[in-house]
């Protein structure tokens, strides 16, 4: 369904540093990265649209559409242009949409603030 997905969605994960007997941090373990997960479309927001997340309004920076399973709430995420490799968009997963839906078919939608 998105055959044209001009960019790459990535999750940040974190590995916590390695402690010593004593519970002290190893130098040089732990650590952040970003992983590919799937093609999307990643659309700016510079309306400024708002959406309302448990009463609470939310002002969100990109929205974003890709295929897969649900990303948590609070998920870090950021997307890669296919072409530049430039980052698009980065931030924090606010609201998340059901994905599985019959009219959907697996398009998720999450809008990152």
């Amino acid at each position: 369904m998105l055959d044209e997905a001009p960019h790459i969605l990535q999750v940040r994960t974190v590995t916590p540093p390695e402690n010593d007997e004593y519970g002290r941090p190893i130098p040089g373990t732990g650590g952040e990265q970003w992983n590919d997960l799937t093609e999307c479309f990643c659309h700016d927001n510079s309306q400024q649209k708002e959406i309302s997340v448990n009463g609470k309004l939310w002002v969100y920076a990109y929205h974003v559409v890709y295929e897969g399973k649900k990303i948590a709430l609070d998920t870090m995420i950021r997307c890669i242009d296919k072409v530049t490799e430039e980052v698009v968009g980065e931030g924090k997963v606010i609201k998340n949409a059901e994905c599985y839906s019959e009219e959907l078919k697996g398009r998720c939608d999450i809008w990152v603030g």
